[in-house]
Formats: structure tokens, C-alpha cells, sequence
């Protein structure tokens, strides 16, 4: 039972999909980046919409709020619409993105324009003599194409910056133009569907005062020590096994179960499916269950 449990909840992700963008495209995409002194980003996002057909589903937009062990805060959405489209918000955890649902159970059909502005916060990286900010920019990216993708990035200071544009595999530099001291702006044309922008902003150390990275805990945090525990447990069990009274393999399956479903949830029911985090606790418990299951009283012969 436990091991089912754990196969499930490794294919919840795919059993519930999450949130489908509408067929269509994208023939515009502006965003402005603005870097602030205390290290938060505020995000202005100007895109249109070209819906393949009418929908009531809603149009997603998906925002990155893990990467790794490395965890972001967004805050202070709001969204507007220039042609009048349906503007109701919902925004969802799913796995390690926030989904933004726009529209939801409201007809939108045609061209829409929409626009985004939120801050980021936790986003700079302390690295030796510069703060850097690395994002993807329409991470996990949209399975729409994209026409024209237009970045502006603007800080307190003069920076070093970067833009790449295509899919993980296959990447090519997007155009750009210095528009001032502290500003520069990029420009990619032509993304397919999947295809995303990554930028990358580099302020000398001192200039920004960016709050702390903050981390989660890892996935999977085994330790030799929880697979020793786990792998004892098959021999103890083969030694006790007809020798254990009912009572104590009860016990035994009953801590096991707590522990397995402890250490499973107690980062995933504050955090989301995208927070879950096992270590140690799990190998211990699948161990006890191992022990409790093992250790059973000799099978009752009848005579007949």
C-alpha cells in the first residue's frame, strides 16, 4: 500500500495536467523590467492574444516560483485589458509554477490585448563582486508561438546583461540596443511554441541591496544512515519473523505507516505538491512497515 501511495503521488502531477493555455498566438510580447535598489523587480507585461477560436477556459500564464531548491515570491498582480477582454484573475500553485488564469469562464474569442504588473522578490544571486538576476522571461513557455518578443531592462545603475532565446537545446543571443546609462533593451522575432526568453542582469556588488536567497528543502534528502536503517530492517526481520507477537507487529506497522505518510506530507500540505520533500523519515518507516510485514505469526495448519 505504501509503495502504490508513493506511485501516485509521483503521477498526480501528470494525472491533473494542470492549466492548458488556448489555441492561438502571440503576435506581440513586451515586458519591462525594473530593478530596484532594495533588489525587487517590478514586471510590466504587454502582450496580445490571437484566439484560435472562442473559449471560456481561461488564458494561463505561467510564472517560475522554483527552480531547484531555489524558491521566489511574486506579489501585488494585477491585470488590465486594453480591448476589453474578461480580466477575472485566479492564481494557482502547480508543481514549481504559479499559474495565472485570466478570464476564467468567460467568453473571449478574437484579438485581446492584456497587461501584467507584479513584483518579484528573492531573485538575486550574490555571486563574488556582482548581484545577478537570471529569469525565463515566459517560463515553462507558452506552447503557443510567439511573433515578436520585445525585453526592456532598467536598474538604479549602469549593468552587464544578456538574452537568449529559443528552447533549452538550441539557443541563439537576441538582438540588442543600449537605451541608456541604466537601461537596455532586447528583441527576438519568430519563437515557436515551447520557446522561451531567458535574460540575465549583473549589478556590480554594492549598488543593490537584494534580500537573502531562500531555499526549500530538497526533493530527496536520503542519507546513508536512512538506507543502513532501511536495509537492517530485511535481516531483523528474517531472525524475528514467526517470533513477534501480534501486538508489537501492529505497532510496527502502525509507526511505520505514520512515519511514511508524516514525512510525505509535512512539507506538502503547507506548501503544495510542488513543496514535497522526503528524507530519512521515509526510509525509516518503509523499514518498520518491512519489519511489521515480515514478522508475522507461523501460518495455522488444519487437519482434514
Amino acid at each position: 500500500m505504501t509503495l502504490c501511495a508513493l506511485l501516485l503521488l509521483a503521477l498526480l502531477p501528470f494525472l491533473l495536467g494542470g492549466r492548458n493555455t488556448p489555441e492561438g498566438s502571440v503576435p506581440a510580447y513586451d515586458v519591462v523590467l525594473t530593478v530596484r535598489p532594495d533588489g525587487t523587480v517590478h514586471v510590466r507585461e504587454a502582450f496580445t492574444f490571437d484566439y484560435a477560436r472562442p473559449q471560456t477556459h481561461g488564458l494561463v500564464r505561467g510564472v517560475r516560483e522554483r527552480d531547484g531548491d531555489r524558491v521566489y515570491r511574486m506579489r501585488g498582480l494585477t491585470v488590465t485589458s486594453t480591448t476589453n477582454a474578461p480580466v477575472d484573475v485566479q492564481v494557482e500553485e502547480f508543481l514549481h509554477d504559479l499559474h495565472i488564469v485570466i478570464g476564467e469562464g468567460r467568453t473571449a474569442s478574437g484579438r485581446h490585448t492584456y497587461v501584467l504588473d507584479y513584483d518579484l522578490l528573492d531573485v538575486f544571486t550574490p555571486v563574488p563582486g556582482r548581484d545577478e538576476f537570471v529569469w525565463e522571461l515566459l517560463d515553462p513557455g507558452w506552447p503557443v508561438p510567439v511573433v515578436e518578443a520585445a525585453v526592456r531592462i532598467e536598474g538604479p545603475a549602469a549593468f552587464a546583461a544578456g538574452c537568449l532565446a529559443g528552447a533549452s537545446d538550441q539557443v541563439t543571443p537576441c538582438a540588442r540596443r543600449q537605451a541608456g546609462p541604466a537601461a537596455v533593451e532586447f528583441h527576438q522575432s519568430d519563437l515557436r511554441p515551447h520557446e522561451g526568453v531567458k535574460i540575465r542582469a549583473a549589478f556590480p556588488e554594492g549598488v543593490l541591496d537584494p534580500a537573502e536567497p531562500r531555499y526549500a528543502p530538497p526533493h530527496t534528502a536520503f542519507t546513508p544512515w536512512g538506507w543502513t536503517a532501511l536495509l537492517l530492517a530485511l535481516p531483523v526481520a528474517l531472525v524475528a519473523r514467526y517470533r513477534t507477537p501480534v501486538w508489537l507487529r501492529r505497532t510496527l506497522l502502525g509507526l511505520g505507516t505514520c512515519t511514511v505518510l508524516w514525512d510525505l506530507l509535512v512539507e506538502t500540505v503547507p506548501g503544495g505538491l510542488g513543496r514535497i520533500a522526503v528524507g530519512d523519515p521515509l526510509l525509516g518507516g518503509l523499514g518498520l512497515l518491512l519489519l511489521g510485514a515480515l514478522a508475522a505469526r507461523p501460518p495455522t495448519l488444519r487437519r482434514g
